[in-house]
């Protein structure tokens, strides 16, 4: 997990407005939940994990991250795509969203057309 920012732009972003708050949370979560390249994988159990794991019920929260995740590639806040049979996520736009200076080395490739889904 890394430490991120968080944009006053983005409380105040149509595209954002649209989602619930529950989606708006994961999305927030999900930046730190990448690399510095903003990939990472797309492992709902690994990012229920990560990013709720104190949540009383975490069936319902493994639900909600799911249904999530899917609200974010609909919208088009991530791209989800596969490598070698295993799934990754990207943060669209993510040189928008955070300013790395001194990015480690990516851990992940990043989406490709080819590898899209």
């Amino acid at each position: 997990m890394r430490i991120r920012s968080i944009k006053p732009e983005f409380w105040t972003s149509e595209d954002i407005a649209a989602l619930d708050w529950p989606t708006r949370l994961l999305f927030i979560g999900l930046w730190s939940y990448v690399d510095d390249n903003g990939v990472g994988r797309d492992n709902e159990k690994l990012i229920k994990a990560d990013l709720f794991p104190l949540e009383d019920n975490p069936r319902d929260t493994l639900a909600t991250v799911s249904r999530g995740l899917q609200a974010l590639c609909d919208g088009g806040q991530i791209t989800r795509y596969m490598i070698d049979g295993k799934p990754f996520l990207f943060i669209n736009a993510w040189e928008s969203h955070q300013r790395i200076d001194r990015p480690n080395k990516a851990r992940y490739e990043p989406p490709t057309c080819e590898n899209a889904i």
